[in-house]
């Protein structure tokens, strides 16, 4: 199911009950404007629901931070990935079962489709003015930071040579030396699509294209079905790197002292990532909007950074992120921005084709 199709399953929703449900969430956002009176609300309540897509073992880390800064608040993650959290919460919206506080949503189209229908909150954040407009959904939805497409390697196992010949180029994968020792993910999440989404653009068509994906998978790569799996079977040196991750997944095993390291290929896919967004109808929304504020903040910006490795959006906060530091790190050189359209209306039938694909691989 392409995404338009994920979007028109839920269109059928009945005026009357998009009525009650705009009312009910209207009401339920009444909030304090003081960031003191709204953290003594937030307090009542007591809990705020997170739907995020990133890598639990940071986000659990970030948590720990902002309940140092604004404790008595229980932060309840859930881990949707990709087009997964915006069917639940609509199901959950549709059933009038209001379970999410805050979104964590990585595609794009389907956070507009949201906004369209009228189901989150519209309000500033104090620091509205300094996230860039492309990093920032009017004042639905901000984008606290960039991703970034990296293949990911284990230093033990990839010498300096064969480090040069990956980050020269996407191409370099098909060195016939790497055959049999890289590693693919088969899973529809927003990073997931961003390479293919890139691979598969038409101006792309002679230089990658199907052709080159199928080039891919005929080097007998081992696919695994989630991202954390295949980062940690790479450490564990099952195999060699992986095409493709993104940088600030492998940022937080790196710190931990883990023999992995990250190239980057011209160009270089990187987009504003995990719009938050506060549910219209979020059961707490005053403990929703204290976290997406702290997220939105100076303080919430370097959180991310130095748990999560990616790089803040936000205005005015230095590069805390000690990789960046090291030789051997390199920053991109030039970025593929991505055409938000044709990802909208091509991302069901592209992953299909690539795991189709992927599949091909494992025969």
């Amino acid at each position: 199911m392409q995404l338009k199709s994920i979007i028109r399953a839920f269109a059928m929703v009945a005026s009357a009950g998009a009525l009650a449900l705009a009312t009910s969430g209207a009401a339920a956002q009444q909030y304090p404007k003081e960031i003191a009176k709204l953290y003594e609300a937030a307090k009542k309540e007591g809990k705020v629901v997170w739907y995020e897509a990133a890598p639990l073992e940071p986000m659990q880390e970030l948590t720990k931070r902002f309940n140092a800064r604004y404790p008595g608040i229980a932060v309840q993650l859930l881990r949707i990935t990709g087009p997964q959290q915006y069917q639940r919460f609509m199901q959950e919206t549709e059933a009038k079962q209001n379970i999410a506080d805050l979104l964590f949503l990585s595609d794009q189209p389907l956070l507009q489709d949201l906004i369209k229908r009228n189901h989150l909150a519209e309000w500033k954040v104090p620091t509205h003015d300094r996230i860039p407009e492309a990093f920032r959904a009017g004042s639905f939805a901000y984008s606290p930071y960039t991703t970034d497409i990296a293949i990911v390697y284990n230093t033990n196992k990839v010498t300096p040579e064969e480090v040069k010949i990956l980050e020269s180029s996407w191409k370099g994968v098909l060195d016939p030396r790497f055959k049999g020792r890289f590693a693919l993910v088969k899973r529809k999440c927003g990073a997931c699509y961003a390479g293919v989404h890139m691979f598969t653009d038409p101006k792309f068509a002679n230089e990658y294209g199907v052709k080159f994906l199928r080039d891919v998978a005929a080097q007998k790569p081992l696919v695994y079905s989630d991202n954390p799996i295949a980062l940690d079977r790479i450490i564990a040196g099952e195999r060699d790197f992986v095409f493709w991750l993104w940088e600030s997944i492998a940022v937080t095993k790196w710190q931990q002292g883990a023999p992995v390291r990250w190239v980057r290929p011209s160009p270089t896919p990187e987009w504003g990532n995990s719009w938050n967004a506060v549910s219209k109808y979020a059961p707490h929304p005053n403990a929703a909007r204290l976290l997406q504020i702290w997220l939105t903040s100076d303080e919430g910006a370097i959180a991310l950074q130095d748990v999560y490795g990616s790089a803040t959006t936000l205005r005015g906060v230095p590069d805390t992120r000690k990789f960046t530091k090291e030789a051997w790190y390199k920053p991109i050189k030039q970025r593929y921005d991505m055409d938000w359209d044709r990802w909208g209306k091509n991302y069901e039938l592209d992953m299909n084709l690539w795991q189709s694909i992927e599949d091909s691989a494992v025969r």
